[in-house]
Order: structure tokens, then C-alpha cells, then sequence
């Protein structure tokens, strides 16, 4: 097994459905180790695998059974990027990065990995770690596209938010034209603030993106508990974030089961559109072009995408969608923003930096 036999996991080795970590939370291990993602969890104190998906095994060339109790390490062929430790003191909800994966065979393969803490109590028991790669694909769920709201946007180097989508108004009950150039610590709770820079600063010292869990101001002056994506820019401390609301689980056993399910399908689908789509310093901001404001999330990613120079097949490809439900976010785009085409949008979006350019000189 090429250095992952398995008398490497010490003395739970061949009574491992023994252990007390096996027996914890029985629903969860039987929701993960069900699931058509491929998943698993993971013990983050000893950094070892408690329960595993038939698809997870797949991936990683085993049977479940025979990936119980081992280090999770034991299958990075990289060198390790010091986040589990966070996720284990509660430092850190999670992080996700492109990994090289050593299978049970001796082969390796390049997969996605998204790995998150399980629960709300901090710091967690458990967590769950996602892999992907071009043969795995989550189930889709309408649950999730009618339910998941998220909101994208870019913080620029004095902390004002200085690109948000339009998402945001369903979400906090702002509009992001009313939080274009607002400072973000406003937005978050004071205690929450240590998390949230020790994931950045995890996110620019690795280059992985990393998940926080905070409260974040809503118009009616409440708190919202939120699950924060953050991704370093080109240009720190500047960053990219996604934020969406963290359900609260509900009681009872099918309840809590029906809420992991979604979790995991929630997860898969994030899994799937891989890294955050984050702007060039090229790209107007908010107060370069107010019109932005008007778009939702996947239109901003569809419409960065452009930016770059993709077509609709590569968009569609990188996005996971349908070159059809690309083409039908670029028409609501057109209206927007108040273009006819995609040349019209381009030259835009080129227009808005000239004119700030010649502003400022």
C-alpha cells in the first residue's frame, strides 16, 4: 500500500470500529459514509479518518473500511500547509486548496480539497474534508439553488468594500450600492475580528482560501451568523470573500439528518466551482462603475470570466453550467448594465478604467 499499511495507525489498528472516535455521533457517520459525495471525516485532534464515503474511497483506490483510522496526512504527497491545526483550536471553519493526493495504490492525482469543521461548538470534534477531481461530480439538488443565498465581492487595501453583488440586499438587507466604499470592519461583530485576520492571514501566507465563521451586521442592526470565504489578492492586504448564512441546526435526529445532507450537497456544489473567481486589478470597482451593483453573484463570476478573455463554451466549462444558462446570464448583464453585446460590455468595462485613469493624472 505504499507506505499506508495499516499498522501505521498504531493501536486502533483492526479494532477500529472500536474506538471511541468511531462511535461519536453515529447519525453523522452514517449521513457521510451514504453520501454520493466524496467526503470524509476526520478527527481533528489525532488528524484521522472516522468515516468515509464509497466515493471518497473510489477516488483514493480503496475500500472504506480500509481508509478507518488512518492520518489524513498520509495522503498529501505536499507538504503540509499548517490549517488543520487551526481547524482544530477553532482558529480557523476551513479552508480549500488544490492539492497532489497519494492514493492507497502508490499512484497520485491533483484534486480539490475543501476541508470544514462540523457543528457550532468551537473548537470542533470533527470535521469533514471534500475531494474532487474531473470524475467527481456532486448530485445536484434544487434544495440548494432555491435556499443558498451568497454574496461575492473584494475589499481593497484601506478595508472598504469596493465591489459586492447585488445578492446582498436578499441576504443583509442592504443594497450594495449602499455598502460600495463602506468599511468592512463596520460590518462585522468586534469579537468575531480575530477570526476573520487569522484567516487572512492564513490565506496570503499559503495562497489557500480560508472559511471563518462570524456575525455580520444586517440593515435591521441585528447579527446574522455567516460562514466567510476569504481569498488573497494579488495586492494585500487586499482580499476576495463570499459570505452565506450558517443555518442553525435543527432537533431531532431525521431533522439533523436532512440538514447534514444539505450541508454536504451545499459543500459539493462549492467544491465544484472550485476556486473563488477573484477580479485583476483591471476590473472597475463599484464606484467606477455604479451599474455593477445591479448583478448578482454568478453574474459577477460569469461577467470576471469575460473579462479575462473566456467565451461562453470555457465559461461554461470553469462555472459548471450550460453554455445556455451562461448565455442567459450574459443577456441580463446586457440589460443591467445597458450594453446589446458582449464586445459593447468589454469596451464598458475598459471605458470605466480609462476615465478614472485620466481622472486621477
Amino acid at each position: 500500500m505504499c507506505g499506508m499499511s495499516h499498522d501505521r495507525r498504531g493501536p486502533q489498528s483492526g479494532v477500529a470500529g472500536r474506538h471511541p472516535v468511531f462511535e461519536a455521533d453515529d447519525l453523522a457517520a452514517s449521513v457521510i459514509t451514504g453520501s454520493q459525495q466524496a467526503v470524509a471525516r476526520v478527527d481533528l485532534a489525532s488528524h484521522r479518518l472516522t468515516a468515509v464515503s464509497p466515493a471518497a474511497a473510489t477516488l483514493l483506490r480503496s475500500g472504506p473500511d480500509g481508509l478507518l483510522g488512518h492520518d489524513v496526512g498520509e495522503f498529501v504527497a505536499e507538504e503540509p500547509t499548517g490549517a488543520f491545526p487551526l481547524l482544530a483550536t477553532g482558529r480557523l471553519d476551513g479552508f480549500e486548496a488544490r492539492r497532489s493526493l497519494r492514493r492507497v495504490d502508490g499512484s497520485t492525482m491533483k484534486a480539490y480539497v475543501w476541508a470544514h469543521v462540523l457543528g457550532l461548538d468551537r473548537p470542533a470534534r470533527f470535521g469533514v474534508v471534500f475531494l474532487a477531481d474531473e470524475t467527481c461530480v456532486p448530485a445536484t439538488s434544487p434544495a440548494v439553488a432555491r435556499t443558498d443565498s451568497r454574496v461575492i465581492g473584494t475589499v481593497d487595501a484601506e478595508w472598504r468594500i469596493d465591489r459586492i453583488s447585488a445578492d446582498v440586499e436578499v441576504l443583509l438587507g442592504y443594497t450594495a450600492s449602499q455598502l460600495a466604499g463602506q468599511s468592512l470592519l463596520s460590518a462585522i461583530h468586534p469579537n468575531d475580528l480575530p477570526e476573520l485576520l487569522t484567516g487572512l492571514a492564513h490565506a496570503h501566507s499559503s495562497g489557500l482560501n480560508a472559511v471563518v465563521r462570524m456575525r455580520v451586521r444586517q440593515a435591521d442592526t441585528s447579527w446574522l451568523l455567516c460562514r466567510v470565504r476569504v481569498a488573497p489578492l494579488a495586492d494585500p492586504p487586499c482580499f476576495a470573500f463570499t459570505v452565506r448564512a450558517l443555518a442553525v441546526p435543527a432537533a431531532g435526529s431525521d431533522a439533523r439528518a436532512r440538514d447534514l445532507e444539505l450541508l454536504l450537497t451545499r459543500i459539493g456544489h462549492e467544491v465544484l466551482s472550485a476556486g473563488l473567481t477573484i477580479p485583476s486589478p483591471r476590473f472597475p470597482t463599484l464606484a467606477e462603475r455604479p451599474e455593477l451593483a445591479r448583478l448578482s453573484s454568478r453574474e459577477w463570476e460569469v461577467l470576471l470570466q469575460l473579462s479575462e478573455g473566456a467565451r461562453v463554451p470555457s465559461i461554461a466549462e470553469e462555472l459548471r453550467l450550460r453554455p445556455s444558462t451562461v448565455r442567459n446570464h450574459l443577456s441580463s448583464i446586457f440589460t443591467k448594465v445597458g450594453v446589446r453585446s458582449q464586445a459593447e460590455l468589454l469596451d464598458l468595462l475598459k471605458s470605466g478604467q480609462d476615465g478614472v485613469s485620466e481622472g486621477g493624472v
